[in-house]
């Protein structure tokens, strides 16, 4: 047996399960298909300060403290908000997941990049791993047990029987140089980015990463978000990142395990449905991965019905946030911008920055939305588009 664990992807939940498995003294080896750890990497980059605090992560990788934000409405008006504390961090990601490479490493766990697992077969004592080095050679390894942290690449899921998610997103982001926004931006209405939202923030100094979520057409929709930032074909030398794109999952995921397998962080559909940030849910995912990898080994039980604790344990953590963000967003899908740009000033004229400012929480936004949802005129509001949807259609 070549390992206790084989964990398949370096990101932030691949490297914190594989780092808390490591510091149980069992051999974790993590293959990553990328030639570097962090590299290529579609994030806003904006991480709460609760993931900080809870897995105790160093903070050489910050580059900016996230206290102030202004959301911009489809007409163009502006509601900014200022937290009476630093709760979250604009970071460099690739300095992010190196650290947490570092610390998997610490902790004993090997990791190999240029390594791309292209298939898995699961036995009734081992898992086999074949894989392609940069060689482009197979390679064959046996682990007791493996943890799926892919990402959007679903091809392992399909050969071992877990869930897949349904429905997606579209992400799509650019860093420019420029001086000329100071605070993170948030931009909402169908025109920029239907379905979700735009944002500019800022990232290390001089420059600014804009990006959006969308349902559709991302990459124009960004070349159009570079225009409004002073950015256009006939002047590209101010991209000092070039574009990129990716699909983000969105709902809950049925079927996060199998006989010797675990799937954590988006590969199990742990992303936070209201932004689409995937890093602390699939941090938390991996340390419940773990929990149960960890007792399941020394039992010697590695069958799908002991490991289905994991599911049962990660969704009681976050089922609620998923679901709650998720069918939000239809709602807000739905909106036209004469709707949107309604909710907007009712959202500023109604009270809801002070509710912000003693309850609201970088990465646990559900019990803001449902209060909300709650108020008398919004539900008069979400009524009536309800009422005025079913007549449509």
């Amino acid at each position: 047996m070549d390992c206790d664990v084989a964990v398949v992807g370096a990101g932030p939940s691949g490297l914190t399960a594989a780092r808390l498995l490591a510091d149980r003294g069992l051999r974790v080896v993590v293959f990553e298909k990328k030639h570097a750890v962090g590299e290529q990497v579609v994030c806003t980059g904006i991480v709460g300060r609760e993931v900080f605090d809870r897995f105790d992560l160093p903070r050489d990788s910050i580059l900016r403290e996230f206290r102030k934000l202004t959301v911009v409405s489809p007409l163009f008006s502006s509601a900014a908000y200022e937290h009476p504390e630093n709760f979250a961090y604009a970071v460099d990601r690739k300095g992010f997941d190196r650290s947490l490479m570092r610390m998997a490493e610490d902790k004993g766990a090997r990791i190999h990049v240029s390594a791309e697992v292209v298939d898995v077969v699961a036995q009734q004592d081992a898992i086999t791993l074949v894989l392609r080095n940069k060689e482009k050679r197979s390679v064959r390894c046996s682990a007791r047990a493996l943890i799926l942290a892919t990402g959007i690449n679903y091809n392992l899921h399909k050969k071992i029987g877990l869930g897949v998610p349904k429905d997606f997103l579209y992400g799509a982001q650019a860093e420019i140089a420029s001086d000329v926004y100071e605070s993170t931006h948030v931009f909402v209405g169908r025109d920029i980015a239907p379905g979700a939202f735009a944002w500019v923030v800022p990232a290390a100094e001089g420059r600014i990463r804009v990006g959006l979520m969308t349902e559709n057409a991302p990459e124009e929709k960004l070349r159009r978000l570079l225009r409004k930032c002073g950015v256009s074909e006939k002047n590209p030398d101010s991209i000092t990142c070039p574009p990129m794109f990716r699909a983000i999952s969105q709902g809950l995921v049925s079927r996060t395990y199998s006989d010797r397998v675990l799937a954590v962080g988006e590969a199990a559909g742990q992303v936070k449905t209201t932004t689409g940030g995937g890093i602390y849910y699939g941090m938390l995912g991996a340390e419940a991965a773990a929990d149960v990898m960890n007792r399941q080994l020394a039992r010697g039980d590695l069958s799908r019905t002991a490991l289905s604790e994991y599911e049962r344990n990660w969704k009681q953590a976050v089922r609620k946030e998923i679901l709650i963000g998720y069918y939000a967003r239809k709602i807000w899908s739905n909106m036209s911008d004469g709707q949107i740009e309604y909710l907007f000033q009712l959202a500023k004229n109604d009270g809801v920055a002070p509710y912000l400012k003693e309850k609201g929480e970088f990465d646990w936004h559900g019990d803001f939305i449902l209060k909300f949802m709650k108020k008398s005129p919004f539900a008069a509001f979400l009524k009536l588009t309800s009422s005025l949807s079913q007549r449509k259609n």
